[in-house]
């Protein structure tokens, strides 16, 4: 797993290494308003079968992604007049709304539905938006570990694992905060899935 320090001067730098890291498939583990995140190229089927091999997780249950705006995520999904007004007050922010997908879209997604959000993180949103595309946002962690805030933890995780990250944006210790608040939008209505963050 390559490191890289982001700094207040070389935000260019790293996004471009972040940028060519997804770009060829791969992985990277980097901040954002919660915890550090791990991530890859939602287009890139590389990228997801590698993120759900790293974190040791079921295959049935569907990665989260960052979008750069609502207008991309308007092409993907169907927002709900009540997903809409969420999504008007909390973001950009820790909300992940799980909305039903557009007729025809992620051919290549088994899933009806897709959790996206908009990230208030600086780096995050623009590195969302020179990648042209859905970056895969789950907790950079082992599934079922805690969440990590802090490089040690990412290091202690995935140091000793066979299959690692390919990239890590050390952004030092991050403030300790709660997973984002999840909500489900289906037609039997709005649930809660995952009080989070932002208090609802």
């Amino acid at each position: 797993m390559k490191e890289i320090k982001l700094t207040k001067t070389n935000h260019v730098q790293v996004l471009q290494q972040a940028l060519s890291v997804l770009q060829a498939g791969g992985t990277i583990v980097y901040p954002t308003e919660t915890s550090y995140g791990l991530g890859g190229d939602f287009y890139n089927n590389k990228s997801i079968d590698k993120i759900y091999t790293i974190k040791q997780k079921k295959r049935n249950i569907p990665l989260p992604v960052i979008v750069p705006d609502v207008l991309l995520a308007s092409t993907l999904v169907n927002f709900t007049p009540e997903a809409k007004r969420l999504s008007v007050i909390y973001w950009p922010g820790p909300l992940t709304l799980i909305l039903s997908l557009r007729p025809n879209k992620l051919s290549n997604y088994p899933f009806q539905t897709l959790g996206l959000r908009i990230s208030s993180h600086p780096f995050v949103q623009n590195l969302v938006r020179i990648l042209s595309a859905p970056l895969i946002s789950t907790s950079a962690n082992i599934s079922g570990q805690d969440n990590c805030y802090t490089p040690q933890q990412i290091k202690n995780h995935f140091n000793q694992s066979s299959i690692q990250p390919d990239l890590f944006i050390n952004a030092g210790i991050l403030p300790i905060r709660q997973s984002s608040t999840v909500i489900s939008f289906t037609e039997a209505g709005m649930k809660i899935m995952r009080q989070g963050e932002i208090k609802i």
